[in-house]
Formats: structure tokens, sequence, C-alpha cells
């Protein structure tokens, strides 16, 4: 009877300690899969910079109306956004190839780790970084567009 016992408690023991190692190998292989960070970015953060330049050269619309000099330099500015944007737009297309980060959601890229040339970040801190000059830049824009138009 006590030789049943000690088998049946070294087959428990046995069941706690396989279960014990696959909780701790389950971290490592979640750890693995979280070394990788992207190195490309999510089509939403070039949305956003996209969405962000348009709306500084409605910006500038607005200001300018009236002059149709200037409306000319910002019809010559949109021009030129298009072409920005929409060269590497259509390059992405012709390769026929997406990039893996592509295929997941904003949320999870945004949660990610991303690499750069400083270290690695977040997927929201790189966006961050990539949009934080050009949001600066229409912040400035709509106030210059105020003062101009509250000076008129």
């Amino acid at each position: 009877m006590a030789m049943l016992a000690e088998v049946m408690e070294t087959g428990l023991m046995e069941a706690e300690l396989e279960a014990e190692r696959k909780e701790q190998a389950a971290p490592a292989i979640m750890l693995v899969k979280m070394t990788q960070p992207n190195t490309t970015l999510h089509g939403g953060v070039f949305k956003s910079l996209a969405l962000i330049y348009a709306a500084l050269l409605a910006v500038f619309w607005l200001t300018f109306q009236g002059d149709e000099e200037a409306l000319f330099m910002v019809a010559i500015s949109a021009v030129y956004l298009a072409a920005y944007m929409g060269t590497p737009f259509l390059l992405s297309r012709v390769g026929g190839r997406v990039e893996p980060v592509q295929d997941k959601t904003f949320a999870a890229f945004l949660r990610e780790p991303f690499e750069t040339w400083t270290g690695i970040v977040t997927g929201r801190e790189a966006m961050l970084q990539v949009l934080l000059i050009p949001m600066a830049i229409l912040i400035a824009g709509c106030g210059m567009g105020v003062i101009i138009a509250v000076s008129r």
C-alpha cells in the first residue's frame, strides 16, 4: 500500500514538474517572438502624415483666399505633395510583395516594438517621432492663418 501511495505521489510530482516546465517555457517562446521588432512603418502612419500635410495645405488655402498668386503657390505645393506621397504608394504596389507589418492591425503595430537607428521603441513612439514635427508645423500654420485673418 505504501508503495502504491509512493507511485501515485511520484506521478503527481512529475505532472506538477511538467506543468511548471510548460509555464516556464511559454514566456521564453513569447520573448523570442517579441525580440524581433518591426523595421517598416505601418501604412496608418503614412496616411496620418498625408492627412497632416493636406490639412496644412487647406489652412494655407483658407488663409490666402483672394490672393491669386499665393493660391497658385499653394496649388503647386499640392502637386508636390501628391508626387511626394504618391510615388512611394505606387512603388509599393508595383513590387507585389507586402510587408508583414501591413497585415497587422494599426493597434497591434502601435503596441509592438519598432527598431530605429537609436534603439528599439514601441510603434506608438516611432509614430510620434515621425508625426511630431509635421503636427507642430500644422499648429504653427493654423496660428499664422488666424493672425493673418485677424489683421486684415
